[in-house]
């Protein structure tokens, strides 16, 4: 019962013929043969083996227990140093993973792991260059192999908090601010109109706050974007607002000269599979789990 369970785990994992292994069949010819150039001139220069494998399913496993369980299985690193990287694809399952052996996990620990998946993976991901992601990660991967720099507990803090600084996605802090942008581009609009001091200050506060925070580039909205929309909004609350209902806002008309610039309230309410390398087997190496993990 035991052997059979053994088998059939055995059976989950593809065999490798090489560092690139693209069993799913997202990689071009260009690209498998850059990332094979890639690969093999770090091996050289420093006996680390780097290894790619793309699968059409992680057969029901977590990505981080597939990436494990294939490096071990293929013993990717020498047996001597553990010196092994393994970048696993599954983008059916839309996962990625990179494995990271023993030996290398003080210059490639979690947090830089991490770091390369968001910048140099995710971002091709999302938009189905899988090559262009893939071929990123493992040239920036064999940087950090060839240079060998341990990084200090400063840098790997800096690496941890990384996370926590993401920038949010620019499509929700456009909407978001957008939405304060209109309003205000409205109100001002519609101030001008009337020549009614209240809602030209009002719309300049309500829209300028979130376009002063747009300067920043953590908050990720552009700043062309929001100005463009409050234009469009002043214009149109220039062109659909009724210039008495400002001067006149909060109370009743007193009979007083409309031609100048009035504030415009009162003190009332107002109601508004295939492989590019025939090559040679790995040296054995062994991984503990280190890396890091990302889907898109």
């Amino acid at each position: 019962m035991v052997g059979a369970l053994v088998a059939a785990l055995a059976a989950a994992f593809p065999e490798h013929t090489g560092r690139i292994n693209d069993f799913a069949g997202i990689l071009d010819a260009t690209a498998r043969t850059q990332i094979e150039t890639i690969v093999r001139e770090a091996e050289r220069l420093t006996s680390a083996e780097i290894a790619v494998a793309t699968v059409p399913s992680l057969e029901g496993m977590s990505v981080e227990d597939y990436a494990n369980r294939l490096f071990h299985r293929w013993g990717i690193g020498t047996k001597d140093r553990d010196n092994g990287i393994l970048v696993l694809v599954a983008p059916n399952e839309r996962k990625v993973r990179i494995e990271v052996g023993y030996g290398l996990e003080p210059i490639l620990p979690d947090g830089l792991a991490g770091e390369i998946i968001r910048t140099e993976i995710l971002p091709r991901f999302r938009e189905n260059d899988y090559p262009g992601g893939t071929l990123a990660a493992v040239t920036r991967i064999a940087g950090i192999v060839r240079r060998g720099h341990v990084l200090t507990a400063d840098e790997r803090e800096e690496l941890d908090r990384a996370p926590s600084r993401e920038r949010p996605p620019m499509i929700l802090m456009v909407l978001f601010f957008g939405l304060f942008m209109a309003f205000g581009g409205f109100m001002i609009g519609a101030g001008v109109k009337s020549k009614t001091i209240f809602p030209v200050m009002f719309g300049a506060l309500f829209g300028g706050l979130p376009f002063v925070m747009s300067l920043f580039p953590f908050f990720n909205a552009p700043p062309v974007i929001l100005a463009s929309i409050a234009i469009l909004t002043a214009v149109l609350g220039y062109r659909k607002s009724g210039p008495e209902a400002w001067r006149t806002a909060g109370g009743s008309s007193t009979g007083d000269d409309t031609s100048g610039w009035t504030m415009g309230a009162s003190t009332s309410s107002s109601g508004d599979s295939s492989s590019s390398d025939s090559g040679s087997d790995f040296g054995g190496g062994d991984s503990g789990g280190a890396g890091a993990s990302g889907s898109w």
